[in-house]
């Protein structure tokens, strides 16, 4: 298995108890006594690359990916890079596109300018921001290849979560557990600043690839045979008039109460299970400001895109108000253990593959 190493584990319990213990003494007005208990911490050591060609390289090429608990013990899954030769542990997303590193990691300085300033919000209040720069990019001894990637020097609360978890500068994802994110996953409207990553490597090797997400051995596998992939359901993504490839369109229906359709995004990245993104609250919920919970429990649920579906006995679904036309379906990690996602960008598709059509599973 590849698993989190005891050093990660004592990390989260010694910030925990940092920040606890800040907390309690800030409440007791005995701020001189924080002077033993900072909360700066090593770079993240990532782990030595392991890929292996399957069958020869005729298979594709498997690089496993690591389990590491995180922010509230929410695991999230370790992909080791380099960037501008320098071994980076970062946090593999499938929800999002583009490759986001704190500042400060990067080996240099003076990195040509890829685009300005731009943001991107988390489900858990954090907010990053950061200009974009060319940084030469590499995952599992492939030549190095320039991408832009956003280089986060702020790590802060959105305004309406003012005590989230990146309350004091830093998040699993940007500081603690890893350095950033590597997100490989369809194009979204709110989410171009930077190059997708596994499409950018030599060879067209990430132009198709498969993410196995579950906990008890996860990997991703570039360039996968026909013969790994034959038992997926294959569905469109759907296609912008410039040819980028966006998720696919799909549905849910939360315990017969509501059936719900808008983009489908699998998300590793997103420690949940379902996440409904809703610019119209539905008519059992009580309405509310854009970022607001409007509702949450455990229902029986289904998800399907095309001729796929899959079924959950119990799911803790989230309703969240959404902007305007901002409307999205977010499978999260949890809901992805019996679920495997193929990439398929020449193609312009999204393969979708469980062992069973229906899962229990009772948060």
């Amino acid at each position: 298995m590849f698993l989190s190493s005891l050093d990660a584990a004592r990390r989260h319990v010694g910030f925990q108890f940092c920040r606890s213990m800040a907390a309690a003494l800030i409440a007791a007005s005995a701020l001189a006594a924080l002077t033993g208990c900072s909360v700066t911490f090593p770079t993240p050591t990532p782990p030595a690359p392991n890929a292996a060609l399957i069958n020869g390289g005729n298979d594709g090429l498997l690089i496993p990916l690591h389990v590491e608990r995180a922010d509230e013990d929410h695991a999230r899954l370790g992909l080791p890079v380099q960037l501008d030769g320098k071994p980076v542990y970062m946090a593999l997303d499938t929800g999002t596109q583009g490759t986001r590193v704190l500042k400060s990691v990067l080996p240099g300085s003076g990195y040509a300018s890829a685009g300005g300033v731009t943001s991107l919000s988390f489900a858990n209040g954090v907010e990053i921001l950061g200009s974009a720069v060319k940084v030469p990019f590499s995952l599992a001894g492939t030549t190095p290849t320039p991408i832009a990637a956003q280089a986060v020097d702020v790590v802060r609360c959105l305004p309406n979560a003012r005590k989230c978890v990146g309350m004091d500068g830093y998040t699993g994802e940007f500081g603690w557990a890893f350095s950033g994110i590597v997100g490989v996953g369809a194009a979204q409207p709110d989410d171009s600043c930077c190059t997708q990553p596994l499409r950018a490597l030599p060879g067209n090797i990430g132009q198709r690839y498969l993410v196995h997400a579950n906990f008890t051995k996860p990997y991703m596998v570039l360039s996968p045979s026909s013969t790994l992939t034959n038992n997926y359901t294959m569905v469109p993504m759907t296609m912008s008039k410039d040819g980028t490839a966006h998720w696919p369109r799909g549905c849910v229906n939360v315990g017969g109460k509501m059936t719900f359709c808008a983009p489908l995004v699998f998300a590793t990245g997103s420690t949940g299970m379902i996440r409904l993104e809703m610019d119209k609250a539905p008519n059992w919920a009580g309405d509310g400001d854009v970022g607001n919970v409007l509702d949450q429990g455990n229902y029986e649920t289904a998800i399907g895109t095309g001729s796929w579906v899959h079924r959950y006995e119990k799911a803790q679904v989230t309703i969240v108000k959404a902007k305007p036309d901002a409307n999205r379906i977010v499978v999260g990690l949890m809901a992805m253990q019996n679920i495997d996602v193929l990439f398929d960008f020449p193609r312009g598709q999204l393969g979708l593959h469980a062992a069973q059509e229906s899962e229990r599973f009772a948060p």
